[in-house]
């Protein structure tokens, strides 16, 4: 499994969150707006080291693939936590994705996501109603 994390954002004040409600519309996406929402985000990851540890074969769909999986794990279980925790973005799943690399030499995913959460603490913005 990739092991990945999405980046920082930071808007005009000290808050920081981890990605942003697109605000585009997506009608070929099945439940837009109903069921599932965009977000876009850049996933941090060290691509060098994981096509070292990866077989040759495998692409960076694949990658990304493995990228998001690790990202819909739930946080562990405290001690003594009785509830079981849900993960943090909500279930995530690829739309688009497009490698790239920043001026300091990291490489980096530009990615939309989707998500079955219209509101979350960890994204700017909310998702788009089907009530327009």
């Amino acid at each position: 499994m990739v092991k990945c994390s999405l980046r920082d954002i930071a808007a005009t004040g000290t808050e920081i969150r981890k990605g942003r409600y697109h605000g585009s519309n997506f009608w070929d996406l099945d439940g837009f707006a109903r069921d599932r929402w965009v977000v876009g985000a850049y996933i941090d990851f060290e691509y060098e080291d994981q096509l070292a540890q990866s077989p040759p074969w495998v692409s960076e769909e694949d990658i990304v693939k493995e990228c998001v999986e690790f990202l819909n794990q739930p946080p562990e279980r405290q001690k003594y936590e009785k509830k079981h925790s849900a993960p943090l973005y909500g279930n995530l799943d690829v739309y688009q994705y497009t490698f790239k690399r920043d001026d300091h030499g990291r490489d980096y995913i530009e990615v939309l996501l989707t998500t079955d959460q219209p509101k979350n603490k960890y994204f700017w913005g909310k998702g788009k109603s089907d009530k327009f």
